[in-house]
């Protein structure tokens, strides 16, 4: 699944609950840290000789520890419904880690483990049916989580953009509103 999927679906775990942008904010960066473990693709590139990213995705973000230690981190950052924040976070990791292991085939057509148990067990998990990154499958699902936070905008007046600042929040819901607008029936 691409990053930009990953935000918006972690996005959208919080913002169906809870009404404080931090707290929805959190979630979404919970469920966008497993792929840090993905790091490695910029060191490969800046050394040209190692294979960091190969070694490491996959594996370091994407397991049942750091899920808990994440999700526990954004627990505590929390102000307000802590335990809900948790919660929340701890799905939004596994939608990633679910959605990766569903729709992640690279165009070689190696499958990304995801090693779930690790330290523990290094068995890596794959699913036989895995598209490709670039399936119809990944762009469908995409299409409609954008589809659902324009729904968001519409009603609650909030949106992912929240996480970049307040003028491109206000800006990109004030550009959705008139889009919007225009183009549907009041």
């Amino acid at each position: 699944m691409t990053p930009s999927a990953h935000l918006m679906m972690s996005w959208l775990c919080g913002a169906s609950t809870l009404t404080t942008k931090r707290e929805r904010i959190l979630i979404t960066v919970a469920g966008l840290t497993p792929d840090l473990d993905g790091a490695g693709l910029l060191i490969d590139w800046l050394s040209g000789t190692t294979r960091y990213y190969q070694q490491w995705h996959h594996i370091y973000g994407h397991n049942l520890l750091f899920a808990i230690g994440i999700a526990t981190c954004a627990g505590l950052l929390a102000r307000t419904r802590r335990g809900c924040v948790w919660l929340l976070s701890f799905i939004a990791i596994h939608l990633h880690l679910f959605t990766d292991l569903i729709g992640s085939k690279g165009p070689d057509g190696y499958q990304w483990p995801i090693q779930y148990f690790y330290p523990f067990n290094n068995t890596g998990f794959t699913w036989q049916g895995q598209w490709a990154l670039n399936a119809w499958q990944n762009q469908l699902i995409w299409l409609l989580l954008v589809l659902l936070c324009i729904g968001y905008i519409k009603r609650k007046d909030i949106s992912f953009f929240e996480l970049f600042g307040d003028k491109l929040d206000s800006a990109a819901r004030a550009l959705c509103t008139r889009f919007l607008s225009r183009y549907t029936k009041q």
